[in-house]
């Protein structure tokens, strides 16, 4: 990451959430190659193994395929285009890596859909951590469920995330960190992060309205 592709500290910013992230993640595919790996002594063992036995080992292999997968989403391209997309999307990804962070390991995040949420034009990747960079800054607020409520407002489709219930309130400085950290990731899809009541929100152009940009 340089100071070509956005200010030091939104970039130190977000490096230091894909660290956390990373960090969850090999623990889990670590946990997941231990099991294998044990599996496999009993294997040589034993000549016919329990049906059972090979259901679970099928499951932690699939388990660590996933995982791999999520991790292939963490790197940024600087050469990615722009892509149509549902939100939607991101955030079904997203929720499965926050899982794997230490502030929202098992934090139940329950989506809201606002009305015909309509395509989006941006850069997948991109939304896809500025969508968890919102899910932390809406655990910043408290230690209940997190609502994200996706919504089309005029040429943008619109995620705002927050908690739930009265929880400690983060410092503004904090929250506004996050929404400056949203806005940098998504400048090259035309996006921009906010502030709101306990949490961070962004949007993105739609489809439709991105078609009428100029160039």
């Amino acid at each position: 990451m340089t100071a070509e592709t956005g200010t030091p500290h939104e970039a130190e910013r977000w490096l230091g959430i894909q660290d956390d992230l990373l960090r969850g993640l090999a623990h889990a595919i670590s946990n997941r190659l231990a099991t294998i790996t044990a599996a496999a002594g009993v294997l040589d063992v034993h000549e016919t193994p329990d049906p059972r036995f090979l259901d679970g080992l099928r499951s932690d292999a699939d388990r660590l395929d996933g995982l791999l997968t999520l991790m292939r989403q963490l790197p940024r391209r600087a050469d990615a285009g722009l892509e149509p997309m549902l939100l939607s999307d991101a955030l079904e990804t997203a929720r499965r890596l926050v899982d794997e962070h230490p502030t929202l390991r098992g934090r139940t995040i329950t989506p809201v859909f606002t009305g015909d949420v309509v395509p989006a034009r941006a850069e997948p990747t991109a939304v896809l951590h500025a969508m968890i960079v919102a899910l932390l800054g809406a655990s910043r607020g408290g230690a209940g469920p997190i609502t994200v409520v996706m919504e089309t407002v005029g040429d943008c489709v619109r995620v705002a995330a927050r908690v739930d219930g009265d929880g400690e309130e983060a410092g503004n400085d904090t929250i506004e960190d996050d929404a400056r950290t949203i806005s940098w990731l998504l400048r090259s899809s035309n996006g921009r992060g906010t502030t709101v009541a306990g949490g961070c929100a962004f949007e993105v152009p739609t489809l439709q309205a991105s078609r009428r940009r100029p160039g």
